[in-house]
């Protein structure tokens, strides 16, 4: 009788106890207006380059991973033009992801890449910051 017992505890216990993973934490970002991926027309002065990484759960089943990818590269390049603003700048220009190769050498996109170990995901970018320079013309309008 207590073998009987003892099984049908266990058996109680190993289904009562099964859980799920708890969803992970997702918020949407959207690629801020003042960065851009290319240089610009618009006459300006360098402020300086401005660098982000973001660390990201690369585990959500319910998103595909260059959805992630793309959504996250947003967000560094959101942190990035926060940096430049901090700094005087008014936009970022010359946006690229970057990632390092297992031989040291480094590589930048100008479309997001990111690095994943299969649990959490990684995006690192770069800009310069710039600050717009008045024209002769805006003064004659």
């Amino acid at each position: 009788m207590s073998t009987r017992f003892l099984l049908s505890a266990l058996f109680f216990s190993a289904t009562v106890s099964c859980t799920t993973l708890p969803e992970p934490k997702f918020q949407k970002h959207e690629f801020p207006e003042d960065a851009f991926v290319e240089d610009v027309k618009r006459p300006y002065t360098k402020v300086g380059t401005v660098r982000s990484k973001v660390n990201f759960p690369s585990l959500d089943f319910n998103r595909d991973e260059n959805y992630l990818c793309r959504n996250y590269y947003n967000k560094a390049v959101r942190d990035l033009v926060k940096m430049a603003k901090k700094s005087g700048a008014d936009a970022v220009i010359n946006v690229k992801s970057v990632v390092f190769l297992g031989d040291g050498r480094q590589e930048s996109y100008s479309t997001p890449e990111c690095a994943d170990d299969g649990e959490e995901g990684q995006i690192l970018t770069q800009g310069t910051a710039v600050k717009w320079t008045e024209t002769e013309h805006s003064d004659q309008n």
